[in-house]
């Protein structure tokens, strides 16, 4: 839920996490988006984590199996950080290692194409974060509340969300793309401030995350 206060940016973790399998959970997946200087993502890093397999393995080849084939899609579900704390105590793991020692697990990563910023005309930069997956009716209900989108106005947009703080207007759009195939959250500050828009972006990509799409990438259009 985003809430209209300065504890709505603040992001404990860069790192997203999800359960493998699509009932009892065999394993982890474990993701970090770097992002350059203007935000936009230049490279996916990732690791997986079964008992069954000895543990830590290379997941860039399961990364884009997830992001482009929805029958692997089906055997992740994003989570928080306690469950999966709990499921890898529960498979046999111990203690989750923090968040700098799980990216040593990362290799191999997935690189992002990367290109100047798109002109998109007047207006403030706009952040693109690109969703692979699809949403049912009820899914797409409860997204727009946990979001806090109001009616859209513009043509493709679901609904828009806004929030101020600190003088800074943060505005985020949900839109389908791709000729209804995939989905995007199209994210401004006004006037642009990226210590603000960090988090936020991080804040909103976990709501949509836990709705059941699966971020691809963050693009930036000036």
């Amino acid at each position: 839920m985003i809430q209209a206060s300065a504890t709505s940016v603040v992001a404990p973790s860069t790192l997203d996490y999800y359960l493998l399998g699509p009932a009892a959970p065999v394993g982890l997946l474990v993701e970090e988006f770097e992002l350059a200087d203007d935000l936009s993502a230049t490279r996916l890093r990732t690791a997986g984590w079964t008992p069954a397999d000895g543990g830590w393995w290379s997941a860039a080849a399961f990364a884009r199996a997830v992001r482009a084939d929805p029958d692997v899609r089906a055997r992740v579900r994003a989570v928080t950080r306690a469950d999966a704390e709990e499921t890898y105590r529960r498979l046999g793991g111990g203690m989750l290692p923090d968040d700098d020692a799980l990216r040593d697990h990362f290799r191999d990563d997935v690189p992002l194409a990367a290109s100047a910023p798109l002109r998109l005309g007047f207006g403030p930069a706009v952040h693109r974060v690109l969703f692979a997956g699809d949403l049912d009716a009820e899914r797409l209900t409860d997204l727009r509340a946990a979001l806090r989108l109001d009616g859209g106005t513009d043509p493709g947009v679901v609904g828009t969300g806004r929030l101020h703080l600190d003088g800074t207007a943060l505005r985020w759009d949900l839109r389908r793309v791709g000729g209804g195939v995939a989905w995007c959250l199209d994210v401004t500050a006004e006037p642009l401030d990226r210590e603000a828009l960090r988090p936020l972006l991080h804040r909103l990509t976990g709501v949509v995350r836990h709705h059941g799409l699966v971020p691809a990438t963050i693009e930036c259009f000036a």
